[in-house]
C-alpha cells in the first residue's frame, strides 16, 4: 500500500471559521488558509488516487478534509475515542500541560500513534492508496511505523507550501 502523510497544525482542520473581526480580514485569512489546504487535499487525492482518507481530528467536528471527501473518497476519523483515552488514563490535553512529565506525553503519543496507525491500516481494508492526515508531531512516528511493516510512505509537511501561514495568532495581530 502506497500512504501519502500530510502533516498540518491542528489549527487548520476545523472546517468553521472561528475569528470575528469588524473588518472581515480575520475571517478572510483564515479562510483563504482553509481554502488553500482543501485545494491541496482534492489535487492531493485526485493526482495520486487515494483511495481512503484517514484524519486524526476532534471526533464530532465537521472538518476541512472531510468535506473534500464527502465528494472524492471514503473519509475515517482515526482519532483515539474519548472515552478510549479515558479508560487507557490518557487525559485530555496532555500535551499542553507543561506539568505532566514529558516521558508521560510521549508514551501517551506513543499509544495513540498505535491505535490511530492501527486503524488507519484496518479501515483502508483492500485500498491502495491512502492519506493520512495528522499533526507533526505524529508524522514522522507514523512513517516508521508504515514501513516497517511494507508500505511506501511519502510525507507532505504543510509548513513547506508557499501560502502557508504557520502562527495565524501573530499574523491575525497584524491584519
Amino acid at each position: 500500500m502506497r500512504i501519502f502523510i500530510i502533516g498540518v497544525r491542528h489549527q487548520i482542520q476545523p472546517a468553521e471559521i472561528r475569528v470575528w473581526s469588524s473588518s472581515g480580514k480575520l475571517e478572510a485569512f483564515q479562510r483563504q488558509q482553509k481554502e488553500n489546504f482543501a485545494s491541496l487535499l482534492r489535487a492531493s487525492i485526485a493526482e495520486n488516487c487515494i483511495q481512503v482518507v484517514a484524519e486524526e481530528t476532534v471526533h464530532g467536528e465537521d472538518t476541512v478534509t472531510k468535506r473534500v471527501c464527502d465528494v472524492n473518497c471514503r473519509y475515517v476519523n482515526i482519532e483515539m475515542p474519548p472515552d478510549l483515552r479515558t479508560a487507557r488514563g490518557i487525559p485530555a490535553g496532555y500535551n499542553e500541560n507543561p506539568d505532566i512529565p514529558s516521558s508521560d506525553r510521549e508514551r501517551w503519543n506513543r499509544e495513540r500513534e498505535e491505535y490511530m496507525g492501527e486503524k488507519t491500516i484496518a479501515e483502508a481494508g483492500e485500498a491502495e492508496r491512502v492519506m493520512v492526515v495528522c499533526g507533526w508531531g505524529h508524522m514522522q512516528a507514523f512513517a516508521d511505523r508504515f514501513e516497517n511493516v511494507g508500505h511506501t510512505v511519502e510525507m507532505t509537511d504543510l509548513r513547506n507550501q508557499p501560502w502557508y501561514i504557520d502562527d495565524w495568532t501573530e499574523h491575525m495581530r497584524r491584519l
